[in-house]
């Protein structure tokens, strides 16, 4: 009859303590890689996601009769799902809308850091001392960056869509924003303010001597291995600052990136060190689960802060589980985004509902048989 002393049942009860004591979804604290070239797609199991919700979720947006023209999902820096659909490609650039305005954030935020500005608290007026401009008053003279970056101006702003006929045929763009009346005192309301991201871009223009978009080609889109750009400007050269963008859904997702890792990029402080907490907190609360931050919005209670743009552009970031969901779309303004009921039906289910991997399974199992064997052999005796 074969034996086994009681060290040997001791040395596997502490091998199966060992296993079952090892967390069961890993936590990916470091950069494994950096997507400056491209970005590495991994399946959704090796990133403690659910594939199959992940297939379903694709299902599902394929069904709908809204146009949304494409969609990636990134968890840990990998592709975990995209598709595009329709006649749209991947290698295809998309009008961004006013996701340029976030972009715009990352821009005045590096401006900062390389002391081109001062501070957010600087007087917007200072920035164009040669401009002759109307309806002056203190309140316009008390105008800051800060105020921009909020959309609390307090400029008489009438809304997109009642300004864009004049704004977009006028000879100065830039001017005809200045030139706005003043409403309240800055920082007093929020007012959905395109116009004001315009004045952001001027401002980059005028401090660094550059075009915003060579200004970004340096310190952001190179960095982050972004080459395939387009982007409008105004009649004078200004490059607009809430909209205009075009990038493909894949670059994107890197700015996402960007910020859900705290504006670093492969080794590399992008952004300032506090620039993503002070522009991704919540700054107006906006009521329904809807906020501002600086050129950010915000969903406090699903914990996710988003760029957004008309027509159903958006790059979703959530941090508790490193997610980054970047979408286009060709939406009517009437149309409902499907984007928020994806996150909350698909891919977060898809984290939470992961089951146990194989090789866990496996691990856990080989103790057990050892353990199963060894009883049944002492009883035997």
């Amino acid at each position: 009859m074969l034996k086994f002393p009681n060290s040997c049942l001791v040395l596997v009860l502490v091998l199966f303590s060992s296993i079952l004591t090892q967390p069961l979804l890993t936590t990916k604290s470091e950069v494994e890689y950096w997507p400056t070239e491209e970005w590495l797609k991994s399946s959704p199991r090796k990133q403690e996601m659910d594939g199959k919700l992940l297939d379903d979720m694709i299902d599902y947006m394929e069904g709908l009769t809204t146009h949304v023209d494409s969609i990636v999902v990134i968890k840990n820096g990998y592709i975990v799902q995209e598709g595009y659909f329709g006649l749209y490609e991947s290698s295809w650039k998309h009008a961004l809308w006013s996701v340029t305005k976030s972009f715009i954030c990352s821009l005045i935020g590096i401006a900062l850091k390389e002391g081109y500005i001062e501070s957010v608290n600087e007087k917007v007026l200072d920035f164009f001392p040669d401009r002759n401009i109307s309806n002056l008053d203190s309140r316009k003279e008390a105008m800051e960056i800060r105020h921009l970056l909020a959309m609390t101006t307090g400029m008489a702003y009438p809304g997109d869509d009642e300004i864009w006929p004049g704004w977009m045929t006028s000879e100065d763009q830039v001017l005809y924003i200045l030139d706005l009346p003043m409403a309240t005192d800055p920082g007093a309301i929020f007012n959905y303010d395109t116009g004001g991201t315009h004045l952001l871009s001027a401002i980059i223009q005028e401090v660094t001597g550059n075009t915003t978009l060579e200004f970004a080609i340096e310190y952001l889109f190179n960095p982050l291995g972004i080459d395939d750009i387009h982007w409008e400007r105004d009649r004078t050269g200004v490059y607009y600052g809430g909209h205009g963008l075009f990038l493909t859904t894949r670059d994107i997702a890197k700015l996402g990136y960007l910020y859900l890792n705290n504006g670093t990029w492969d080794g590399e402080q992008i952004l300032p060190e506090n620039w993503v907490e002070d522009t991704t907190n919540l700054y107006w609360n906006l009521g329904n689960d809807w906020a501002y931050g600086k050129l950010w919005w915000l969903h406090p209670s699903l914990g996710i802060y988003h760029a957004a743009g008309r027509y159903g552009q958006h790059v979703y970031v959530i941090p508790e589980h490193n997610i980054i969901v970047a979408v286009t779309a060709s939406l009517s303004v009437s149309d409902p985004e499907p984007y928020l009921y994806v996150i909350q039906q698909y891919i977060l289910p898809a984290v939470e509902n992961v089951t146990l991997p194989l090789d866990y399974i496996i691990g856990m199992s080989i103790p057990i048989i050892c353990i199963i064997i060894i009883v049944r052999l002492k009883k035997s005796k």
